[in-house]
């Protein structure tokens, strides 16, 4: 019976062989399984499709080919027999997953990463065996790289069947590839900080959901919201903040786009060309938590209407006048109005009116080089001129000179009007314009409340709109002056000239001097001790130059010129080297999304700080409020985690940052209590306000 038997069952045996595929079992980690799978029972000469079968375990994840935020893409690194070679992977649609502060694009479930395979037909071997070494990085709280050695045998024959097995997984992962759809009317525009897409086809009829992933890493911010706008029912605009990595526009922008109609998706391969595309400001369609243009886990907030908008620049301009970086200012134009009393009401409304116009011009200017400089990829905000040591050494050449003439050190005649404190000095209505000019500029450290919301609205909208919410804001600033100008009666409060004024402008003098001392004190932190020591030889020269201002002759003019020539000079001789940020303790981390997620994903209470140093309301917060005894000490007793966002000098992250909490400027305070979703603080800190937040 043995005899009998084996024959039988060795060709049983031999026929199943060719008629299956011969495999190892899935390797399997603690994280993904892994398996390399065919769709037919034999390889044929010419294509045939074979697929790295990946399933995560609950909770964790593996990349798409642009992986987001973070994270790797999967790779196959194959060995195969002469005559085969084998193709790119044929990635499907990802969704995507958020990471605390992280949006990535990937695959929670089980994915067939499908490769087609070309076989020569002058192969004479029976049986063709494929390896390959697949590696992947597979996510949850934490990030574990897997890397495996897999192989597959087939039989290599004229003809071949589909493997039942796998044929409803293929035909699934197919339906998920996007569909080439190169001929779409496509074309986008990088603009106001965001790139904006318009897409036609009919395949967006009924859309319900739509989704954008790119395939370049560097173009998009991926955890902003997604702004998505109908303009007909089959024309769509998509809008989305630009990376802090972005550098320039490229010739095309290739992705994914993922419709859901229906309540079934299918993807195309869209390819848009450089073209004209408006802005999209306000969703009318948002993309569902999947989308790659996806928000992340902290939703930011919702925008106000526009005239609520207003009306906060409104307040918040005229705040400002309270604010230390203004005051000083202030005081000349409050001066002119005094000394000006016996002048009839006409001219007093003449010179109000000529300070509001420098202020709202000011205001108008500093926002169009925003949006300008935003429109060419630059990430700033409000105070980016503060970020430049070449400007804030010129800002304290102006405020020394400003100090000596109101010390009586000298008066600033017709020589060099066009100079910025000469001007504000000026009388008429001249001086009052530049006054206003002036105190736009020394206003740039300060954010208000209400400001943060204004300008962070400002800053997502057609360049009319924010315009308007900046000239807004400089009418804020203006208003005070202006409600002199507009009630004559109110000018009846003002003091009466006298001997006092004297005494009192040259009071006035000292604010003045302890602006510069800050100045210098922001130059230092954001480069070295050479910078300063030069910009106080340049406040030595300037001194020599008003000593000269109202002496006549050749000699002293060329002696003034030279001066400040000097001066200005000593700004540009030599690259700046920046060196640390504000100092915030030992305890204190440097702010990245990465370690936000970290903290997160431990369960920590987790205090945000972004500050600058230039900024006077970030450092009465410090004073008053974080470095105070009460506030240490609940950081201390809640094991929170403190983490500061230097926006001292430029940093395209945390601008990008700001502008996703709706804000364009410091400062700004978040708290993520046991590693949940964000809450955002005031503006304006006290210990108590911070004390409630942490419950």
């Amino acid at each position: 019976m043995k005899r009998l038997l084996l024959p039988w069952l060795s060709a049983l045996l031999l026929g199943s062989l060719a008629t299956s595929p011969l495999h190892a079992a899935p390797v399997s980690t603690p994280e993904v399984e892994a398996e390399l799978i065919a769709e037919n029972t034999a390889l044929v000469p010419g294509e045939n499709w074979v697929a790295l079968r990946l399933r995560p375990t609950p909770e964790w994840h593996v990349y798409w080919r642009n992986p987001g935020d973070s994270g790797i893409p999967t790779k196959l690194q194959w060995t195969l027999p002469d005559g085969v070679t084998a193709g790119e992977i044929q990635w499907p649609y990802p969704h995507a997953e958020s990471l605390g502060d992280l949006t990535n694009y990937g695959y929670s479930t089980e994915t067939l990463h499908l490769v087609p395979l070309t076989v020569s037909p002058d192969l004479s071997a029976k049986t063709l065996t494929l390896k390959a070494t697949a590696s992947w990085l597979a996510c949850r709280d934490v990030c574990v790289p897997g890397k495996v050695d897999l192989s597959l045998s087939l039989p290599f024959a004229a003809q071949t069947h589909a493997n039942p097995d796998w044929t409803p997984n293929f035909a699934a992962a197919r339906a998920q590839l996007p569909q080439p759809a190169h001929d779409w009317p496509a074309a986008f525009s990088v603009d106001g900080g965001s790139v904006s897409l318009r897409i036609e086809a009919d395949q967006l009829l009924g859309a319900e959901h739509l989704a954008f992933f790119p395939y370049a890493n560097d173009l998009v911010n991926h955890a902003a919201p997604a702004r998505i706008a109908h303009d007909s029912d089959t024309a769509v605009r998509l809008s989305q903040s630009l990376s802090e990595y972005f550098v320039d526009p490229p010739e095309t922008v290739d992705g994914v786009l993922v419709v859901e109609r229906d309540g079934q998706s299918r993807a195309w391969e869209i390819q848009a060309r450089p073209g004209t595309v408006a802005m999209v400001s306000e969703p009318e369609l948002r993309a569902p938590p999947a989308a790659g243009i996806s928000a992340s886990t902290a939703t930011p907030a919702v925008a106000p209407g526009f005239l609520l908008v207003l009306l906060f620049a409104l307040l918040g301009g005229l705040v400002l006048n309270l604010m230390p970086c203004v005051f000083p200012v202030l005081s000349l134009k409050a001066l002119s109005l005094v000394k000006g009393g016996n002048h009839d009401a006409s001219e007093r409304r003449r010179q109000v009116y000529a300070y509001t116009v420098g202020v709202v011009a000011s205001c108008v200017l500093v926002a169009a080089a925003m949006i300008g400089l935003r429109s060419a990829g630059e990430a700033v905000g409000w105070g980016f001129q503060l970020q430049s040591p070449v400007f804030i050494g010129i800002l304290a050449y102006v405020m020394f000179a400003l100090g000596l003439s109101l010390s009586g050190a000298a008066q600033f005649g017709m020589g060099l009007m066009g100079l910025g404190s000469g001007l504000a000095a000026r009388p008429g209505l001249s001086g009052s314009f530049f006054t206003g000019v002036l105190a736009v500029v020394v206003a740039s450290p300060c954010t208000a409340p209400f400001m943060g919301t204004a300008m962070g609205y400002a800053m997502t909208q057609p360049t009319y709109v924010a315009l308007t919410v900046f000239a807004t804001l400089g009418l804020g600033l203006a208003l005070p002056f202006l409600l002199i100008g507009w009630f004559p009666q109110l000018a009846a409060l003002l003091p009466k000239p006298g001997a006092w004024m004297e005494l009192f402008k040259q009071f006035m003098a000292f604010p003045l001097y302890l602006t510069v001392v800050w100045l210098l004190w922001v130059l230092v932190r954001q480069t070295d001790a050479q910078m300063m020591a030069r910009v106080m030889m340049g406040l030595v020269l300037i001194a020599f130059a008003m000593w000269l201002w109202n002496r006549s002759g050749p000699l002293s003019a060329s002696l003034k010129l030279g001066a400040l020539a000097a001066a200005i000079g000593l700004l540009f001789v030599a690259p700046v080297a920046s060196i640390g940020g504000p100092n915030h303790g030992d305890t204190a981390e440097a702010w990245s999304p990465q370690r936000v997620a970290e903290l997160r994903a431990d369960g920590r209470t987790i205090f945000v700080d972004f500050t600058a140093d230039w900024c006077l309301t970030c450092k009465v917060n410090e004073r008053v409020a974080l470095k105070s005894s009460r506030v240490e000490q609940l950081f201390t007793d809640r094991d929170v985690a403190v983490l500061v966002g230097d926006w001292t000098r430029s940093d395209p992250a945390i601008t990008a940052e700001l502008a996703r909490f709706g804000r364009n400027g410091v400062p700004l305070y978040l708290v993520y209590v046991r590693g949940g979703e964000p809450k955002m603080l005031p503006q304006l800190l006290t210990p108590e306000i911070v004390a409630k937040a942490l419950e």
